[in-house]
C-alpha cells in the first residue's frame, strides 16, 4: 500500500469532504456516526442496499428484504500497493435507473427482462480513482469496483487484497460447498464436483466456501444466493469466501483468491479495471430457482465481435450473430462403456460411435460427443468418414479435448491449430476438459488463476470465430459468459453421474444452489448407475438442470428398446421458453415446471425421505391437456399414466425415497 505524507491543505480537503472525525484514524478514536450513507431501493422497493462511510472513513454496505436484515454491515473495497483507498474523497454519486430486454440462445428464459436502479459512487484517493457500482434489483443485489488513473493512463497495480465482506446474520442456516483439493499430494485441484452440505453461518471457522453458496435467514422464509458474474474478461482471478482471522467464527465473510492454480503470484491487474460483480440473489426460492440475475447484469451486452469485426466480409460478419448456435440434446457413450459399467469399448471404436450416431437420429437429437481416447491412433480418413455419416444423419460431432496437454499447457498457437484441424475434418464442437489441470504436467496454469482465466476466454473466442459449441468440463462455476459467448452451452462443475455413486443427497441442493447459476452438464442416465437415484429421479434430472446441451448417457438400447420412456427421452428439452419453480425444500425435494414452445414438462426430484407434491396447473392456462406422468413403481422402473387436466386441476404424486416423476404436457387439439 502507498504511504504518502500528507500536505496540510490535503488533509484539511480529505477532512472537510469526509468530516472531522476521519483525521481520528491514526489514534485509533472510532467516530460514533456514519458521515455519509446512500440508499439503493429496487424498483418494487422490496430490497433496500444501503451504502456508507462509517466515522473511521470506511466503505460499508448493508442489504434488507422486506425490513430484513439479509447482510449485516460488511466492508467494501481494494487494497493496492500502489495507492491509498482507505483515505479518500468523495468525488460523486450519481444513482441511475437501468433496464431493458434480451432474448436467449440457451437458459432459463428465451426472454429476460431486466431492471435495477443503481448508485455509482466514485472515491478519489492519491493517484487512483475507485468506482463502487451498486445496484438493487427486485431478485437481488449486485456491486462490482472499477480501478482507474486520475490522469486517465493504463498500467497496472498490485492487489493486496479485496475487501469486500458478506456478514451473514447470526442464526442462519447455510449450505456450503467447502473448497478441498481433489488430489492434495499433487497439488491444488479443484472442479467444483462436491456436495453442498448444511451448517451454521458460525459454524466455518478455517474453511474455504466456494461460490455459489445458498443461505436462509434465521426463522423466516428469506434466502440468499451469493456467486461471481463476469469473470471471464475481466481480467481478475477466480474468488472464494472465507472468514479474516480476526472474524472467525463470526459468519463474516471476506472475498479471497482462489486457492486453486499454480500462478503466484496472481494479484497485478491492468486497469483501466472492473471487477467481476459480487451478486446475492435474495428472496423465496422460487426467486432464487427463477432468478437470472447472474446473467442480468450484463445488461444489453452484445455478443463478442473480434477486434476486426468491422474489417470483415459480410458473411464473414454473420458468424457473430450466432444464429449457427444450435440447442440440442446428445447421445453420449462414455459414461457406460468406458467409465468402468458393462462392456469396455474405447472411444476410437467408430462402430460404437456410429450406433451412437443412429440412437440420436432416431432419438431427433442433435449431437453425439466422442469422448477421451476418440483420436488416439486416429485414421484421419476413417474419421472424416465417420463425420460424414453423422452429417448425413443430421447428426453434429462434439470431440473431447484437455484444456492444457492437448494444447500446449495453454499455447493460443497450438489451440489455433488444433482447432483448424478438427473443423477441417467437419468437428461441430468440443468438450473441454481438465481447467483444473489434475491430469498436465508442469502445467503453466490452472484453476481460476488470473491467466487461467484469459485461457477460457480464448477458447471461447477460438471457437467461436469457427463456428464451433462448446461443453466445458473440468472447470470452475458459470459466472454469465454465456451472455457474451452464446456458443458456450454447457458446463460441468457439478457432482453428476460421471461420479457413479452421486447420490439424492447431492442432486437436491444442487438444484437449489448450483442450477441456479447457469448451464449444468450432470449427464442422466434411465437406468440408475447406484441405488442413491431411482430411475424416476434420474427422468426428472433430465428435466431440471437446464442445459444448452443435455448428455443422455445410457445404452443406445435403453432409449430404443423401452416403448414406455422412449417418447419422453425424443422430447427432452435442450432450449427452454420458461421455468417456473413449484415446491420444494433444501436438503428434502426440488420441483419445478419448464415450458418448451407449446409442451410443458413437471419435474420433481426427492431425497432421502419420502414425499409427495401437489402440481397445481394453474400456469397452463385455457384449454384441455393431457399429462403423461412418469413415477417410480418401487422395483426399480417407472409406471406411466395418462390423464387430461385443465388449469383449474391439481395431482398429487408421491415420492419414494431418492425418488422423482417426470411429467409431459401436451394441449389438446
Amino acid at each position: 500500500m502507498k504511504k504518502i505524507k500528507m500536505t496540510a491543505a490535503l488533509l484539511l480537503s480529505a477532512c472537510f469532504a469526509l468530516g472531522a472525525a476521519g483525521c481520528d484514524r491514526g489514534n485509533g478514536n472510532a467516530a460514533s456516526e456514519d458521515r455519509q450513507t446512500w440508499t439503493v431501493a429496487s424498483p418494487d422497493g422490496s430490497i433496500q442496499t444501503e451504502v456508507g462511510i462509517d466515522g473511521n472513513g470506511e466503505l460499508y454496505y448493508t442489504v434488507e428484504k422486506d425490513g430484513l436484515t439479509v447482510l449485516d454491515r460488511s466492508s467494501l473495497g481494494f487494497t493496492i500497493e500502489e495507492d491509498d483507498f482507505n483515505l479518500f474523497t468523495v468525488k460523486s454519486a450519481k444513482t441511475s435507473r437501468v433496464t431493458g430486454s434480451y432474448k436467449n440462445i440457451t437458459g432459463k428464459h428465451s426472454e429476460v427482462a431486466y431492471d435495477c436502479n443503481e448508485l455509482a459512487l466514485t472515491l478519489e484517493a492519491w493517484d487512483f480513482y475507485l468506482d463502487v457500482y451498486v445496484r438493487s434489483y427486485d431478485d437481488g443485489y449486485a456491486f462490482r469496483y472499477g480501478i482507474r488513473a486520475i490522469d486517465g493512463g493504463e498500467g497496472t497495480v498490485t492487489v493486496v487484497s479485496e475487501d469486500t465482506e458478506f456478514a451473514v446474520p447470526q442464526g442462519s442456516s447455510m449450505w456450503v460447498q467447502e473448497y478441498s483439493s481433489i488430489n492434495p499430494s499433487k497439488g491444488e485441484f479443484f472442479s467444483y464436483e462436491s456436495n453442498f452440505t448444511r451448517r451454521q453461518s458460525t459454524n466455518n471457522a478455517g474453511v474455504t466456501v466456494s461460490m455459489p453458496v445458498l443461505y436462509k435467514l434465521k426463522g423466516e422464509e428469506v434466502y440468499s444466493l451469493v456467486t461471481e458474474s463476469d469473470l471471464i474478461g475481466s481480467g481478475f482471478y477466480g474468488s472464494y469466501l472465507k472468514e479474516s482471522d480476526e472474524n472467525s467464527g463470526t459468519g463474516i465473510f471476506q472475498t479471497v483468491h482462489s486457492p486453486a492454480g499454480v500462478a503466484y503470484p496472481d494479484n497485478v491487474i491492468s486497469y483501466p479495471f472492473e471487477s467481476p460483480w459480487r451478486v446475492g440473489i435474495t428472496g423465496s426460492l422460487d426467486t432464487i430457482a427463477e432468478s437470472e440475475l447472474v446473467e442480468k447484469v450484463y445488461d444489453d451486452a452484445e455478443y463478442w465481435k473480434p477486434d476486426d469485426y468491422d474489417s470483415l466480409s459480410e458473411e464473414e460478419k454473420a458468424i457473430y450473430n450466432y444464429d449457427w448456435v444450435e440447442p440440442g440434446v446428445v447421445a453420449w457413450n462414455w459414461l457406460i462403456y468406458t467409465n468402468g459399467h458393462g462392456d469396455k469399448k474405447p472411444q476410437n471404436d467408430f462402430n460404437l460411435q456410429r450406433e451412437y450416431v443412429d440412437l440420436a437420429a432416431e432419438m431427433g437429437w442433435e449431437y453425439t460427443i466422442l469422448d477421451g481416447g476418440w483420436n488416439v491412433d486416429l485414421k484421419v480418413d476413417n474419421f472424416i468418414d465417420f463425420v460424414d455419416y453423422a452429417h448425413g444423419k443430421g447428426v453434429k460431432v462434439i470431440v473431447w479435448c484437455n484444456a492444457l496437454t492437448d494444447f500446449g499447457n495453454g499455447n493460443a498457437n497450438v489451440l489455433r491449430t488444433k482447432l483448424d484441424m478438427w473443423k477441417s475434418y467437419g468437428v461441430d464442437g468440443i468438450k473441454i476438459d481438465f481447467f483444473d489441470g489434475q491430469n498436465a504436467i508442469n502445467p503453466t496454469h490452472q484453476g481460476e488463476d488470473i491467466e487461467t482465466i484469459k485461457w477460457y476466454e480464448t477458447i471461447y473466442q477460438e471457437t467461436a470465430k469457427r463456428q464451433m459449441v462448446v461443453n466445458v468440463h473440468g472447470s470452475n462455476k458459470p459466472t454469465g459468459e454465456r451472455r457474451i459467448y452464446p456458443n458456450v452451452i454447457n458446463r460441468e462443475a457439478i457432482r453428476g453421474n460421471e461420479n457413479v455413486s452421486v447420490g439424492s443427497t447431492s442432486t437436491i441442493n444442487s438444484l437449489f444452489i448450483r442450477a441456479t447459476v447457469g448451464p449444468t452438464d450432470f449427464t442422466p442416465v434411465v437406468t440408475p448407475l447406484s441405488t442413491g437415484i431411482t430411475m424416476g429421479q434420474q427422468m426428472a434430472l433430465a428435466v431440471l438442470f437446464e442445459s444448452g446441451m443435455p448428455s443422455m448417457a445410457d445404452y443406445s438400447n435403453t432409449y430404443l428398446n423401452n416403448p414406455r420412456t422412449i417418447d419422453f427421452y425424443k422430447a427432452i428439452p435442450s432450449a427452454r421458453d420458461e421455468t417456473l419453480y413449484l415446491d420444494g425444500e433444501l436438503d428434502g425435494y426440488y420441483c419445478a415446471a419448464v415450458r418448451a414452445g407449446d409442451d410443458w414438462f413437471v419435474a420433481g426430484a426427492n431425497s432421502i425421505v419420502e414425499n409427495m407434491v401437489t402440481v397445481d396447473f394453474s400456469f397452463l392456462g385455457e384449454g384441455t391437456f393431457e399429462v403423461e406422468l412418469f413415477n417410480d413403481d418401487g422395483n426399480g422402473s417407472v409406471t406411466r399414466r395418462k390423464f387430461e387436466v385443465t388449469a383449474d386441476n391439481s395431482e398429487t404424486v408421491t415420492m419414494i425415497a431418492n425418488g422423482g416423476f417426470a411429467m409431459r404436457i401436451q394441449k389438446k387439439a
